[in-house]
């Protein structure tokens, strides 16, 4: 086929209409064009699209090559929607690009935005940076930026840069304030990179002028005092009661100025802003006294106009100031922050982006050419590019679209995949007005839209369709009708439901809440094949109420959370029991009582606390391991305050201590010298005795006291005996003192778990692999404080697991199930409040607008938020902030849209949402019952359902009754612990370990063979670096020497396998059509000129090609790649001994 002019596509897909199928055509298609993979760029959003997408080609590629089965429906498509003949299908070409790509797999150019941008900065900006190697974060933490504010207090001449915001905020004793003004800034940069060229156009004006404007707002105000003061005394009323309680102290002192004072004037209404703005106080005077028309009028006329000529005022002399300030101080502060990161060597996201844009732009670099990138710049990214395609293209931010539009503009061929109805990623920046406008902003381009669903059945279609079809006519919300695959029976079926539940007007522990339909949904079997379902939430917090009640249910739920590992309920009370073990904190072994797992109530708590001392005792210094016995004998004569000091030998007061203790001693001495007397030694003996008796009562109650555990013994939510637990603590606690092996570490993780039953309350596989992990980690460190220490430093790092069961519910927020699809999906909405507030805690506050092309900014404005209101009182600010209340709008519909289009059998929508005004607070809500009207009508109720659940019976496991708990068995929890698990095992776990060892021996033998291919010497040197590099920890430098030297004595016995002649696959990866799965190839060497091919498996071991299983997998090797090349090849097999 012969290279074609440009071409340069937009293609608008909605949701499930087959985009990836059709960029995946596209890539095909290039490649047909005779353009080099290499020369193919494709940049998606995520690493699992990435990952499909390669996928797909290789499987496209090898259909149409190889001419199988699903590669005459792939070539009629090509053919018919790029005109192509039979004649433009080199079967040869094809075959010989697909090999070259196995081959050559790092020079696939499919990447994610980030590790597009990764790629720049590691092979650019990092060397200029004078780093070789960096972290990559996906946030910054709350440490970094109260280092960054440290580092400003402490310098003189940076706080001098900083005392202006101190100043403009005036919270000086709230510290925490600025070091969330120091975030908020860095979060900004990525905005501010763009903006910064921006310059605000100021009115000129006359120092004459400039006074009158300054007095102008004053004279509203006292108009309103003069109006309000005539009222008043007409009324014969204090003028104070005929003003707003909370203002009237205000127009009072600006009064008591003189009239020459107006600087003094002006100061007290600034310093009274946020009063005078309070958007609660709707009038200035008092409405209650002041009704009459014409005067309440005149007042709201000149507060109107005073707010107005306050808000020019304002800007003009508070507001673009600050903003000019505030500019000077951000090129400070990103400097500081940029040292401060490169010192680290770690960097988020965001910075590589910035950094990467910078670095583009930078003038003397010179990278960027007419507009367009230089030669220079594509040997950095990895070589030119003919073809660029961009998935999800709706969530490009504006950062990564002046990076992408320099490569755009060099490329010949552009596909931009994408669809504005999926816009979900604002708060990230994504930017959707940039697809819906790209087709003018891209000269020649061309726009397609794919209107045929592959995903949904019938049932979800046409219910997605209604509710959607003039959804919104007064927003830029646009949709169009979506077809479903009417030719094929199997997607006529489905079933559609809403049910909508009246949220009460205050949250209570009591009110119904709609998610429970779930639970009831599954235990009744109508739903059974959870694997392939998907309960879709806003908000991980409705999924963290959701997995809760699956959890009391005993249904298996896959929840992926961003959440910490600490947070788990599985884990949580066993860090809080590990915490007391470590720290003495009787806090923590409190909480760990309190928690689900142990269940104390408040009589346990009160008891507890009541009998401190005693059950400290027991815990450090009794030899007694039993609580009900420790408590039988008991001495309660027992000096607490001794003991308490005898344990505290660092408390700073032991030395007091001491010193009252030599006093109290000698005031007894002295006390005995006194007593001369019969009478006297007669009345002090009386007195001890009456002590004694009273000493013997006070013994009896506390006994008693102490005893009254034995009523509430019975931990009645879990089954515990109360003193059995505080019994298994003791004995934890001891053992916990000494963790110096493996062994023990592990045993006393078992332990635990065996002591409180874990496995038993805490029983889905999410459960299991978080525990398992906890104590993989401890196990991991020398002692509990090494532990403590490193989790409590990485706990953000370190993620909860989900559950991996294949019949497991999945949970996902809308965000994450962006892309996926589910034969059965639930979406959940809860909503108390038609309107979410925006980020009302964010101090700083932005204005920002670009051009229709997003090429220039034409408006940019940086300030505080106490300056807010007066700045939407002019009209350009007012309308920026519009058009972004209507994008939070629309990104609310899309987020419901992806929730719906996620569905492909079955789609139940159940909401809790409050009523306001006899409406829903939520615009889904209100668009289901305005649709479906009629039906509701008929039914009576706010419930709804179409069609028939449809589940295919040959996928649908047996799954037990729900009803029934499910009791794991420790056993199950036992492979989790590796190696040496019970102190009866060693051989066994030495075995393991053994095994563990030789396989990745194995591991890096293949990978060091893997770097050799023809040219040996050179290659022998790449392979040595490689090992060592990536096994070298792992195995031991001494065992890699020995390998590498067993491995180069192979070489050298078998030099005609390296042979120049041959064309070598190393780690070739080739499909099992039969048995549906991927194999790999150690080594294939093709010998064009005679037509055979040499298939060559590594073994270690004596010899190992006598070893059945080996013969069974290279011929198995051997059949597959027959099937593949036909019968043009002699195929040869051989197993080679290392």
């Amino acid at each position: 086929m012969k290279n074609q002019e440009s071409n340069k596509i937009i293609l608008k897909a909605s949701a499930g209409t087959g985009k990836t199928y059709r960029l995946s055509l596209e890539y095909i298609y290039n490649l047909l064009k005779n353009i080099d993979f290499k020369n193919i760029v494709v940049v998606t959003f995520t690493k699992k699209a990435t990952a499909e997408i390669k996928e797909r080609i290789f499987d496209f590629l090898y259909q149409v090559a190889f001419e199988k089965s699903k590669g005459i429906e792939l070539k009629k498509n090509l053919k018919e929607i790029y005109n192509l003949s039979e004649d433009d299908f080199d079967k040869e070409k094809l075959q010989n690009i697909y090999f070259e790509m196995l081959k050559n797999k790092e020079d696939i150019r499919i990447y994610t935005i980030d590790s597009f941008t990764n790629r720049i900065f590691k092979q650019a900006i990092a060397p200029y940076f004078e780093i070789s190697s960096f972290e990559t974060l996906d946030s910054e933490s709350n440490d970094f930026y109260e280092k960054i504010f440290k580092k400003i207090m402490d310098n003189e001449n940076y706080y001098k840069k900083f005392e202006f915001l101190i100043e403009e905020v005036g919270e000086k004793k709230e510290i925490k304030n600025y070091v969330k003004i120091i975030e908020e800034l860095v979060e900004f940069q990525k905005k501010y990179v763009i903006a910064k060229d921006f310059e605000l156009k100021e009115d000129k004006q006359d120092n004459q002028k400039k006074v009158l404007e300054v007095f102008d707002f004053l004279t509203p105000l006292q108009e309103i005092y003069s109006e309000v003061k005539i009222f008043s005394e007409e009324k014969g009323k204090n003028i104070s009661e005929c003003f707003n309680d909370k203002l009237f102290e205000i127009f009072d002192q600006i009064k008591k100025e003189s009239e020459n004072s107006s600087e003094k004037k002006i100061e007290i209404v600034i310093k009274n802003l946020e009063k005078l703005l309070d958007s609660k106080i709707k009038n200035y005077y008092n409405g209650k006294f002041i009704r009459k028309k014409e005067l309440t009028e005149t007042l709201q006329e000149l507060q109107k106009n005073f707010l107005d000529k306050f808000s020019k005022y304002i800007l003009k002399n508070k507001v673009y100031p600050f903003h000019n300030k505030l500019k000077e101080f951000c090129e400070f502060l990103y400097d500081l922050v940029r040292r401060e990161k490169i010192s680290s060597k770690k960097f988020t996201h965001d910075d590589i982006s910035i950094y990467t844009y910078e670095f583009i732009f930078d003038k003397n670099l010179k990278f960027i050419e007419n507009n367009k990138f230089t030669q220079d710049f594509f040997e950095i990214i990895g070589g030119n590019i003919d073809t660029i395609m961009v998935d999800e293209f709706q969530d490009t931010s504006i950062l990564q679209w002046k990076i992408l539009k320099l490569i755009m503009d060099c490329a010949k061929n552009i596909i931009c995949v994408g669809d504005e109805k999926q816009s979900i990623y604002g708060w990230r920046d994504g930017e959707k007005e940039l697809f819906e406008n790209l087709d003018e902003i891209v000269d020649g381009s061309k726009v397609e839209t794919l209107k045929k669903s592959y995903r949904s059945y019938k049932a979800v279609i046409e219910n997605v369709n209604k509710i959607y079809c003039d959804y919104d006519e007064k927003s830029n919300w646009n949709y169009e009708k979506v077809d479903y695959k009417a030719e094929d029976a199997e997607y006529q079926k489905g079933y559609f439901e809403f049910k909508i539940n009246e949220l009460e007007s205050k949250k209570s522990l009591t009110e119904k809440r709609i998610f429970k339909n779930i639970i009831q949904m599954i235990e009744n079997k109508e739903i059974k094949n959870l694997g392939k379902s998907c309960i879709v939430a806003g908000k991980n917090k409705y999924l963290s109420e959701i997995a809760s009640e699956l959890n009391a249910h005993n249904i298996p739920y896959t929840l992926k959370s961003n959440k910490s590992i600490l947070e788990h309920s599985a884990v949580n009370p066993i860090y809080r029991l590990i915490k007391y073990f470590l720290y003495n904190n009787f806090q923590y072994l409190l909480e760990f009582l309190r928690s689900d797992l142990i269940g104390c109530l408040n009589s346990h708590v009160k008891y507890i606390l009541e009998n401190k001392n005693i059950i400290e005792i027991f815990m450090k210094n009794s030899k007694e391991e039993d609580f009900d016995l420790f408590l039988e004998n008991f001495d309660f004569n027992f000096d607490f305050e001794k003991n308490k000091n005898e344990n505290n030998e660092n408390n700073e007061n032991t030395k007091n201590i001491n010193i009252e203790r030599i006093e109290k001693r000698e005031r007894e001495k002295e006390k005995k010298e006194e007593i001369k007397d019969e009478k006297i030694e007669k009345k002090y003996e009386d007195k001890e005795e009456i002590e004694d008796k009273e000493k013997d009562k006070e013994i009896k109650i506390k006994k008693e006291e102490l005893l009254k555990y034995k009523k509430i013994n019975l931990i009645e939510r879990n089954g515990f005996l109360f003193s059995d637990v505080l019994s298994k603590i003791k004995k934890l606690k001891k053992l916990s003192e000494n963790l110096n092996s493996k062994t023990k570490k592990e045993n006393f993780s078992l332990e635990v778990i065996k002591d409180f039953e874990i496995t038993n309350f805490y029983s889905t596989n999410s459960d299991i692999k978080n525990i398992f992990e906890f104590f993989n980690i401890l196990k991991s460190h020398t002692d509990l404080f090494d532990f403590i220490n490193y989790i409590e430093e990485k706990k953000e790092d370190i993620k909860q697991f989900g559950s991996e069961d294949k019949n497991a519910i999945n949970l996902m927020t809308v965000h994450k199930s962006k892309g996926l699809e589910f034969d059965t999906v639930f979406y959940y909405k809860c909503k108390r409040m038609s309107k979410s507030s925006r980020n009302e805690t964010s101090k700083i506050k932005t204005f920002i607008q670009f051009d229709r092309n997003f090429e220039k900014v034409t408006e940019f404005l940086v300030t505080l938020k106490k300056y807010e209101k007066l700045i939407l009182r002019d009209e350009k600010y007012k309308k920026i902030r519009e058009l972004e209340e209507e994008k939070e709008k629309i990104e609310e519909i899309n987020r419901d849209y992806v929730a719906l289009t996620r569905a492909k059998k079955n789609l139940i929508l159940l909401f809790d949402i409050k009523k306001s005004s006899e409406k829903y607070c939520d615009e889904l809500t209100e668009k289901l019952i305005e649709k479906y009207k009629d039906c509701l009508y008929l039914n009576e109720s706010e419930n709804y359902s179409n069609g028939e659940i449809y589940e295919e019976i040959n996928e649908i496991k047996k799954i037990k009754n729900m009803k029934e708990t499910t009791i794991l068995d420790l056993k199950k929890i036992l492979p989790y612990f590796s190696d040496n698990i019970a102190k009866n095992d060693r051989n066994s776990s030495k075995i393991n370990l053994e095994k563990e060892f030789k396989r990745k021996k194995g591991l890096a033998m293949h990978y060091y063979f893997e770097h050799i291919l023809t040219d040996v010497e050179n290659e022998k040197k790449v392979a040595t670096s490689a090992i060592f590099s990536r096994y070298g920890n792992m195995i031991g430098k001494n065992n890699i020497f020995e390998m590498i030297e067993r491995m180069n004595n192979f070489i050298q016995r078998n030099l005609e396998i390296y042979n120049p002649k041959y064309k070598v696959y190393n780690e070739f990866e080739i499909y099992d059509d039969e048995k549906m799965e991927k194999r790999i190839i150690d080594r294939i060497n093709i010998d064009e000129k005679n037509k055979k091919i040499y298939i060559f498996d590594y073994k270690t071991g004596y010899e190992p090609e006598k070893n059945e299983k080996y013969k069974e997998q290279i011929e198995n090797y051997k059949r597959i790649l027959s099937k593949k090349v036909g019968k043009s090849y002699e195929i040869i097999t051989q197993i080679l001994e290392v």
